[in-house]
């Protein structure tokens, strides 16, 4: 599809293909649209539609499977895959009107959703939108915990820091929105992915407490690193 035609005669091909792909989808979109009706109020008028036998059973098999399968999920993704039942409801009606408008036929005052367009629908929700929805996720961290590993470990590249204190991460990386404790926690996160090692600088003559600072992993500021540290479950 990306490839670029080899003449004239190639492109002329091309455009006619897309064109008229382009045309024929626009005109199932309109038929869909125009079952829109209102009242004189210019409120929406409802069509029922419902689930055949075997779609409701289909239905309620993925229904009891999604709600055991979202345990194993916490943060973001338990939010998301809280939603999979209604996604798929959508799809299917979706799907039904779809193919609906691929006919000539009369519309009916009460559309049945078919075992096959619920069948479509949860595979649609199971092999694609889930997978791609937990690659988005992983993006912009799975929890905020989760966040502020990826803020902090996005600072520290930035910066091309070799070491941090934990002041470092709790004021300029984090802006102050964590306290000490759950600062700790994020570098205790970042040293056990292996991006920090924690050590001690030894006091000073005047004696006092140990320095305590994380050395940064160099692996981070190479490209291969940085890809990595955008895309880990850290």
């Amino acid at each position: 599809m990306a490839a670029r035609p080899s003449d004239h005669g190639d492109w002329l091909h091309h455009f006619r293909i897309s064109y008229g792909g382009r045309c024929y989808i626009l005109n199932i979109l309109k038929r869909v649209c125009d079952l829109a009706e209102f009242t004189t109020e210019g409120i929406l008028v409802q069509r029922p539609a419902q689930l055949d036998a075997e779609g409701l059973a289909q239905f309620v098999q993925f229904a009891q499977w999604a709600d055991q399968e979202k345990q194993a999920f916490e943060g973001r993704e338990r939010e998301w895959f809280a939603k999979v039942t209604a996604h798929v409801l959508r799809l299917a009606g979706t799907i039904t009107f779809m193919e609906w408008g691929l006919t000539s036929a009369p519309v009916r005052a009460d559309m049945i959703i078919t075992a096959s367009a619920v069948s479509a629908a949860i595979r649609l929700v199971r092999e694609y939108f889930w997978p791609h929805a937990r690659a988005c996720l992983r993006q912009i961290g799975l929890t905020e915990r989760h966040s502020d590993v990826r803020k902090a470990l996005r600072w520290i590249r930035a910066q091309r820091k070799a070491e941090v204190s934990l002041m470092d991460i709790r004021r300029h990386a984090l802006n102050e929105r964590l306290d000490e404790e759950q600062t700790k926690a994020v570098l205790s996160d970042l040293e056990r992915a292996g991006w920090v090692r924690k050590y001690e600088k030894p006091s000073g003559p005047a004696g006092g407490k140990p320095v305590v600072r994380w050395r940064v992993n160099p692996i981070l500021f190479s490209k291969p690193g940085a890809e990595t540290a955008e895309t880990a479950e850290t």
